[in-house]
């Protein structure tokens, strides 16, 4: 697999600066998402296949260091599970996404004369939601407590 090189445009230097950092965040909320679920898919089947050998291997009377090896691959991604937390982040991520696409839709149904102040302000509103509600929920899958500091506007 080759590794992209993600080329993000200048959201400030666009037409339509807030549509655009919109899209920007999209597109990482959708890379994050596909991330994710790929990891999530990948532990669940590689926990799978391990746990699942480890019983054949053990019934066939394979050697203990093949039996052990074959363990120690389950709890390899049993802790990669826990640790990464894919199946949550694969969630929340999907949120983030759908969520902000949403707002983005709404934005674009405007025709250009109607995108004001007002409509720019409430897509930027959304974003800074959307933000700030992938951020605690992602640190709530880490284990931590309390709300997290959401960045204000301007400050």
């Amino acid at each position: 697999m080759r590794r992209r090189t993600i080329t993000d445009r200048d959201w400030a230097a666009a037409p339509d600066p807030v549509l655009a950092l919109a899209q920007q965040d999209l597109a990482f909320y959708a890379r994050t998402r596909d991330r994710s679920r790929r990891m999530h898919y990948a532990t669940e089947l590689g926990a799978l296949a391990a746990t699942s050998s480890t019983v054949v291997a053990a019934g066939l009377h394979a050697p203990a260091w093949l039996t052990a090896l074959i363990a120690g691959g389950a709890v390899f991604f049993t802790g990669v599970r826990q640790l990464f937390s894919p199946a949550a982040r694969w969630v929340v991520g999907g949120q983030s996404h759908e969520s902000l696409r949403r707002a983005v839709d709404r934005y674009r149904l405007l025709p250009p004369a109607e995108r004001d102040a007002a409509a720019r302000a409430a897509l930027q509103t959304a974003i800074e939601e959307v933000g700030g509600n992938e951020l605690r929920e992602w640190s709530e899958t880490q284990g931590q407590r309390g709300e997290p500091p959401v960045p204000t506007p301007g400050g």
